[in-house]
């Protein structure tokens, strides 16, 4: 499956290809003089939270970057801060940057989840508020949908909101929020109605982060990062203006942003996977099993393929659906097998080599992304009950 490039295509995609190694170049040079700045005021290099922050400002740093030479918001509207561009374009840029082992930005939530959902579901003063800021990486945002007892189940939410004349008052946790310390924002969802069914009552909010009663603590992962959080909300007010569709209709914009997230929003995934696959094989040189590294090259061009179909479904007006979890399942399985099967020729290399250090990082990364944006039993599960229509096993609570 090939996509069939204009001219104009084309020289986008060239002049992409040749602006980035420059950029990228700078890029470097610019974090490198942060960390010697650093140092030299401190007397050592930045560990911890010191490089943590450093590395979070040259995230921003690389999407402002990326904003100003007219690279991000591709495929958003122009009045919105966008480039007007189709998926196309957006697809290109995508695979160049994951080529390019470019750095994957701060505002991945806003800029992947927040930015489609407030384009296709929000009011026409929340688009132009939030949507422009979101393009010129202005606002961070984050997620708070996971729940203590609610992770890929989202209708086991238990966070409720309740109407107060004009003001929602939200009370509830939110875990694994991801960059909930660097955000100004966080699209929530939360029960309205305690009534309805599960998969009725929900709402989604836009919630400001300095919001008085809502509390930010850092959950510190496996890889050593701080990256997740928990999130407490105590009394925290809402006004109706930052409410994100319809009151108890939260169930159906939620899959809307799920569906982003698991179908259009990783397309960059394949090209950076195949680049990482490369760089793994030079290290390897005699370690690396044929039949390994041939069964990765060929899931990578079957992930290659499902990017393609899903771009031309788009580009045609059609809904991806339940095969978005078809996209997220491929992609974060890959990964974890790709990494595990380099730690296994590696041997121990893998696990005390300065040379593997950035792949070690990928694999307890990898742990997360089969879990986030929908655990692969999710995912398996949409896929047996939309796509294959397969009959369901009885729940266990209905036994």
């Amino acid at each position: 499956m090939e996509l069939t490039l204009t001219p104009n295509q084309v020289a986008f995609r060239d002049r992409l290809r040749g602006w980035l190694p420059g950029a990228l170049a700078d890029h470097a040079r610019a974090a490198d003089k942060a960390r010697r700045d650093h140092e030299a005021v401190q007397g050592t290099p930045p560990t911890g939270h010191d490089a943590e922050a450093l590395d979070f400002a040259a995230e921003i740093a690389w999407e402002r970057r990326l904003h100003d030479a007219g690279w991000s918001g591709l495929h958003w509207p122009e009045d919105y801060g966008g480039r007007g561009l189709g998926i196309t374009e957006h697809y290109l840029a995508m695979s160049e940057l994951g080529a390019a082992m470019a750095p994957e930005g701060a505002n991945n939530i806003g800029r992947e989840l927040v930015g489609p959902i407030l384009l296709a579901r929000g009011s026409e003063d929340q688009k132009r508020r939030f949507v422009p800021r979101i393009v010129a990486c202005d606002d961070i945002w984050c997620q708070g949908f996971s729940e203590p007892q609610a992770g890929s189940d989202l209708a086991g939410v238990r966070t409720r909101a309740r109407r107060d004349g004009d003001t929602w008052r939200i009370e509830g946790q939110k875990v694994w929020t991801s960059y909930a310390q660097h955000a100004q924002w966080c699209i929530l969802i939360a029960r309205t109605d305690t009534d309805a069914p599960k998969h009725k009552g929900l709402t989604l909010f836009l919630v400001p982060m300095d919001a008085p009663g809502l509390t930010c603590r850092p959950i510190r992962q496996i890889t050593g990062k701080h990256t997740f959080n928990e999130l407490f909300l105590d009394d925290v007010a809402v006004t109706d203006d930052l409410r994100l569709g319809p009151v108890d209709e939260g169930w159906s914009v939620a899959m809307g942003v799920l569906a982003f997230e698991r179908g259009t929003t990783r397309l960059y995934r394949q090209a950076r996977f195949a680049e990482e696959l490369r760089r793994m094989t030079a290290l390897l040189g005699d370690r690396a099993d044929p039949a390994r590294i041939g069964r990765l090259h060929a899931r990578l061009e079957v992930l290659r393929a499902h990017n393609l179909r899903i771009v031309s479904r788009v580009s045609a007006g059609e809904r991806i659906g339940a095969e978005a979890s078809l996209q997220k399942l491929a992609w974060s399985e890959l990964h974890m097998d790709m990494l595990r099967d380099a730690q296994e020729m590696a041997g121990t290399d893998f696990l005390a080599h300065e040379d593997w250090a950035g792949f070690r990082y990928a694999y307890l990364q990898a742990q997360a992304e089969t879990v986030y944006a929908g655990s692969t039993e999710v995912q398996l599960t949409i896929l047996a009950d939309r796509i294959l229509n397969l009959p369901r096993e009885p729940r266990g609570d209905m036994a």
